[in-house]
């Protein structure tokens, strides 16, 4: 399964378990990326997500804590996201709340920034 869609459905499995969830979640268009530039900006923010995704995996896995918890225990990652998040939307305002879409080394991959920006907002203590 894509990295980055296993990590959307962490971001739902979060959300759920933390009751963040909208009601009623968001709109969002599908944007296809095209030019090299955008599909670099997407990717950097993927693997930003791909590390966190792998080490809350791998949390969830080993029980080591409840998903809602597991997210906020690697807060080197979760900096990164969150700062490749801010830089990304400002090179890219109008992928908020989109879905952003690119095919790279014949792979495709997603990005939801909706879904992402409501898991980056919830505060971890």
């Amino acid at each position: 399964m894509n990295e980055s869609i296993r990590f959307a459905l962490l971001l739902c499995l979060f959300m759920r378990a933390t009751g963040s969830a909208a009601a009623d979640p968001p709109k969002s268009d599908v944007i296809e990326l095209r030019t090299p530039a955008d599909i670099q900006d997407a990717s950097t923010m993927d693997r930003a997500i791909v590390l966190l995704s792998a080490k809350v995996s791998d949390c969830v896995q080993r029980k080591a804590s409840s998903p809602d918890k597991c997210f906020c225990l690697y807060p080197q990652e979760l900096s990164s996201v969150r700062k490749t998040y801010e830089v990304t939307l400002r090179k890219h305002p109008t992928w908020t709340n989109n879905v952003v879409s690119y095919v790279q080394e014949n792979r495709t991959h997603a990005i939801s920034f909706g879904g992402l920006k409501l898991q980056l907002q919830r505060a971890c203590t």
